[in-house]
Order: C-alpha cells, then structure tokens, then sequence
C-alpha cells in the first residue's frame, strides 16, 4: 500500500470548513474512480490553519498514475482556501497498517 501526504500551512481559519466541502463534493468523487484508489483521511488545525490530506493506494504505480488528478485537487483546494504557500507533497510506502 502506499499513500501521498498532501500538506497545507498558513491557511485563513474561514476558509478551511467550505474547503473541506468543496473537496468531498467535488473532487473526492473522481480520485475514488481511480485504479487502486483504498481511501482518504483529511485533518485540519483550526488554530494553527493547517490541513493534511492522506490518499491511499493499493500500489506505487496506481499512485503515481493519479498525481495529475492529485495536483487540479490540490490547485482547486488552495484556490478556495486562498492558501500563500504551495503544499507540501510526500508519498510513503505503507509499512504498518493495524
């Protein structure tokens, strides 16, 4: 399993509820139409305006094979969360999952 950790910093507090929805309306539909899709998991700090997004796959070349999907979704969030940085994205090979 592998999965890519999508990292947003410095983000308006405001912005953070409407670009959750966004996300879940919107794109989430066509990233879970994707070859070896297995799930996601977004966190968000209020306080500090930060957010993760962790996608899950079932293999390396599935994820990779969604990073442009991954990079509009990415693009469209940070437009909505009016976002001053890029995210920081890492991608993981799942080791540990209990």
């Amino acid at each position: 399993m592998w999965a890519r950790l999508s990292r947003f910093a410095g983000l308006p507090p405001q912005r953070l509820d409407r670009t959750v929805e966004e996300f879940e309306r919107d794109l989430l539909p066509a990233l879970e139409q994707q070859p070896g899709y297995s799930g996601v998991v977004v966190g968000i700090d209020r306080t500090a305006g930060r957010a993760a997004v962790f996608t899950f796959w079932e293999e390396e070349d599935q994820l990779r094979a969604s990073d442009a999907l991954a990079d509009r979704a990415r693009d469209q969030a940070a437009a909505t969360a009016d976002a001053p940085r890029e995210p920081i994205v890492d991608r993981y090979e799942i080791v540990i999952r209990k």
